[in-house]
């Protein structure tokens, strides 16, 4: 389905960015890795090669830092010529962390929506000139349909929504499309912060998924993959600006009761 493109995808070395640039490169596109742990993304490009399929990964690539993503970019335009695909699934959660609100939310937006913005600036221009692409953004169930309080990463979250909506509108004459994946509950090691604060993961993740999810399970990196790749490829031709819920119903469908309370009310600057 993406035979002869080259994407993106950020966050690759975890999660539901590995899922992504996995599917894709099963799928024929050339993969480039972006992620910090170089560790990972080099094992994870040798991999898929092994396996027949085309990845890089050209080092580590932190979105918090304008300078690793622009040099991941030309490394790719470099090397290939174009970007067909960004798939921005970068994010971390600091909610909850040892430092003020005011810091937590400072990382927060970094992370999740300077970084996702940079990063998307930073393809825009190859795909203008092409006039061709596809950008995915990862925002999250919780930015408008939380199951626990996560103040910091929803917000900074909803904020990635924005973008889509606003840039799809922008670049649509283009003929690139911008869309958005809402991930509900996905075990992935976003979970480990909570774990660090004491929460027993495996109840809270069965609390969720009995109460919250109208399937009744909790989603795996490989559910978030296969939207991501519909939406990378000529299958969502007429689809842009789309926010789209994949959480086992949850967004669509309407839960009776919250199965948790995790946090507090933020206090203090």
């Amino acid at each position: 389905m993406l035979k002869g493109q080259v994407a993106i995808v950020t966050g690759a070395t975890s999660g539901m960015g590995e899922a992504v640039a996995r599917i894709y490169a099963a799928e024929g596109a050339a993969v480039i890795i972006g992620g910090r742990r170089a560790n990972k993304g080099n094992a994870l490009a040798e991999e898929l090669n092994s396996s027949g399929g085309l990845a890089r990964y050209y080092g580590p690539m932190d979105v918090t830092d304008p300078e690793s993503i622009r040099a991941t970019v030309d490394a790719a335009i470099g090397e290939f010529g174009k970007i067909d695909i960004l798939a921005a699934f970068a994010g971390q959660t600091f909610d909850g962390g040892d430092l003020s609100i005011k810091e937590n939310f400072g990382l927060t937006m970094d992370a999740n929506t300077y970084g996702t913005f940079d990063t998307v600036f930073a393809v825009l221009p190859h795909m203008k000139e092409r006039k061709s692409g596809k950008i995915i953004i990862c925002s999250s169930n919780g930015a408008f349909n939380p199951t626990t309080p996560a103040y910091l990463y929803h917000m900074a979250k909803a904020a990635c929504e924005s973008l889509t909506v606003n840039l799809a509108m922008d670049v649509a004459p283009l003929g690139i499309r911008v869309n958005c994946i809402k991930p509900g509950p996905i075990e992935t090691p976003f979970w480990d912060e909570l774990a660090s604060q004491g929460a027993d993961i495996d109840s809270l993740l069965k609390g969720i998924a009995g109460h919250e999810v109208p399937m009744g399970r909790i989603g795996t990196p490989d559910d978030i993959a296969g939207p991501a790749l519909f939406l990378a490829s000529e299958l969502s031709s007429y689809i842009t600006g789309l926010c789209l819920y994949v959480g086992g119903g949850i967004g669509y469908v309407y839960s009776h009761a919250q199965s948790f309370i995790l946090g507090k009310t933020p206090t203090g600057t």
